[in-house]
């Protein structure tokens, strides 16, 4: 139905200036709206369709067109009343918000007066307890009062309590979003979850079918599984600013066939990561925090998780695997950082990230399983940690390292390869290796490899029991500092059988170390013991040194015990390791057997932590 005015008159709070017929014929598709108003034979027709568009922005915009022509309408509604007409308040439906009074129904209700017609449902500041769950309808955005995510929230804010489902993974989601639904600024928290022990719940957030569901600025303190984007098709899905410590998996993405973003997430402990309840271990066995299934061009930035079991998952359903941009992803404390599963023949484009394995058995940053026929593409990367590897590639896939950084693998001394090839073809290329241990090892199926430019630390490690077709050259090794004519010098990278180390010593690289790095161990009573045996040329008196790292951080110890076995039997010499900056100290003359290998052995019985960097026999001068 319409309204017609004749032009010069006003009905109900409708004006038009006196115009010229056919001059204000318009379609209101200029300004981005789908209404039309049109002056037919002298009378103005106002499509009711119009009002629900009519925010005070698309006011302006109509007023400025009208200008520019000469139409000048005035709406059958103030401004005021469409802003009310789109935005409603929980609290205006009975919520209460005090953590105890069931607040379900007043958030259903609220959502339900703008079902059909979109708009947004506000919620204050409060604790609102949800005995059930929600469910956003189409067009809907259910927003809280923060503009940014936040940390440490629950029960400030608008906080919503999720308390259903307690015991099982199965079950309606807390949110259901629906197509182009938004949850934004809000705080979710389960406030009977307990960290000692953990118990399921259904999801937190998940989409129904349907296109543009978005979550935005919100914090989810502690939900077992938080959000499904995977069970139904979500194409065009949007995360943005969320923050939360998901306890199984985090975000789940399938069945996404038209590109999806996520940007800016950081899992972390922002409940509570108390080692004595038992969460550390439990995550380090069970959490997942990205898991990706088919999506198409999916666009992954900025994101962040820590101490889980899998930092990313990439797995092939029903619906297929996944290619995308990962750009800035990281993962911190895993016990595996990337697995790969399946891929897309596209691949994964992954630059600027960012993979340390530390926690649970055998920690690595990449693992590809013998499932995957893909590509996966590392870029501009870097990898570290206390881990027992870099990468365990398996499959019939294409891998790819271009510009990367691996700082450490094989911490327990193993001779463990920091890339282990058992199935498809690998390329390393441009990359640092900054420990003296084995760079790559092609076994089993591994079909082919290519180790080209890179930088190693000690010499090219790269083995090949497989007869794969291997290609490597133009790798740069670092020569060895230059010591006086007849120094005997054994640095901490030789390896056996010139050095050994218990378990507990850690290699690390900085400045102020010899050679390679060197090895530091906690200060504790002696159980950690580092043994330097320099072969003796001819039997003599030699004065040896010990050389004394820097002290980056200021807690080496300052009576680092060394034993000295000589044919006089062993002498102990406490060291002072404190303020070093890197240098050779004496500590003393001690007389050697000819053809036999001499005994340093440094201990982490001291005041302080302690190095065992390298040593260095000159013979004695008198």
């Amino acid at each position: 139905m319409s309204e017609r005015v004749q032009p010069g008159t006003s009905s109900s709070r409708t004006e038009l200036s006196a115009q010229t017929p056919g001059r204000c014929t318009r379609t209101a598709e200029a300004i981005g709206l789908a209404a039309v108003w049109q002056d037919s034979g002298g009378g103005l027709a106002k499509t009711a369709s119009m009002k629900p568009f009519l925010t005070p922005i698309f006011a302006c915009a109509i007023g400025a067109a009208a200008l520019a022509t000469g139409c000048l309408p005035a709406f059958a509604v103030t401004p005021s009343e469409v802003a009310s007409s789109l935005t409603v308040n929980v609290r205006d439906f009975g919520a209460k918000g005090d953590g105890r009074t069931d607040d379900t129904g007043a958030f259903e209700a609220a959502m339900k007066t703008l079902a059909g017609k979109g708009g947004i449902v506000s919620v204050p500041a409060g604790n609102y307890m949800i005995k059930t769950h929600l469910t956003v309808p189409a067009m809907v955005t259910l927003e809280g009062v923060w503009r940014s995510p936040t940390s440490w929230t629950q029960n400030k804010g608008a906080t919503l309590l999720a308390v259903e489902g307690a015991g099982s993974e199965e079950g309606p989601a807390f949110i259901t979003l629906n197509a182009n639904s938004t949850i934004k600024g809000l705080t979710v928290f389960y406030p009977n979850q307990d960290p000692s022990k953990i118990a399921a719940y259904p999801w937190c957030v998940r989409n129904a079918p349907g296109d543009n569901c978005a979550i935005i600025d919100c914090l989810l303190v502690n939900p077992y599984q938080a959000v499904d984007f995977g069970t139904n098709p979500s194409g065009r899905h949007y995360i943005r600013n969320l923050y939360g410590q998901p306890l199984r998996r985090g975000i789940f993405v399938d069945k996404c066939l038209d590109i999806g973003r996520i940007e800016n997430v950081h899992f972390w402990p922002f409940w509570t990561w108390e080692e004595k309840t038992g969460i550390r271990d439990w995550l380090w066995k069970n959490g997942e925090a990205f898991i990706f299934g088919r999506t198409d061009w999916e666009y992954v930035f900025n994101t962040f998780c820590f101490g889980y079991r899998v930092g990313y998952r990439f797995i092939k359903t029903k619906d297929g695997a996944m290619n995308g941009n990962l750009l800035g992803i990281a993962a911190d404390a895993a016990n595996i950082a990337v697995l790969v599963e399946e891929t897309q023949l596209f691949g994964l484009l992954i630059t600027n990230g960012e993979f340390v394995a530390m926690g649970g058995p055998k920690p690595t940053e990449v693992v590809v399983k013998d499932t995957h026929t893909g590509t996966v593409q590392f870029s501009n990367c870097s990898f570290w940690g206390p881990g027992y590897q870099i990468a365990s590639i398996a499959g019939r896939g294409n891998l790819t390292f271009n510009a990367c950084n691996f700082v450490e693998w094989d911490t327990a001394n193993q001779s463990v390869p920091a890339i282990d090839v058992s199935g498809g073809k690998v390329t390393v290329s441009a990359s640092y290796f900054m420990k003296d241990a084995p760079q790559m090892n092609l076994r089993a199926d591994a079909q082919s490899a290519i180790f080209m430019g890179n930088h190693v630390a000690g010499n090219v490690k790269v083995t090949n029991p497989a007869s794969a077709s291997l290609q490597v050259g133009l790798n740069a090794e670092p020569k060895r500092p230059v010591e006086q004519k007849g120094a005997i010098v054994v640095d901490d990278s030789d390896g056996l059988p010139e050095v050994s180390f218990t378990k507990g010593w850690i290699q690390t690289r900085h400045p102020g170390t010899y050679h390679l790095g060197t090895h530091w161990a906690w200060k504790g009573s002696g159980t950690e013991r580092a043994t330097f045996r320099p072969l003796i040329p001819r039997t003599g008196s030699y004065d040896v040194y010990v050389y004394v790292s820097a002290d980056a951080n200021e807690d080496h110890a300052t009576n680092a015990p060394v034993t000295v076995r000589s044919r006089a039997g062993l002498k102990t010499v406490h060291v002072d390791l404190s303020k070093a900056k890197g240098a050779w100290k004496k500590i003393g003359t001690f007389t050697f057997a000819g053809g036999q290998r001499a005994e340093i052995t440094f201990t982490n019985n001291a005041n302080g932590n302690v190095v065992a960097d390298a040593v260095k026999l000159t013979p004695h001068s008198k």
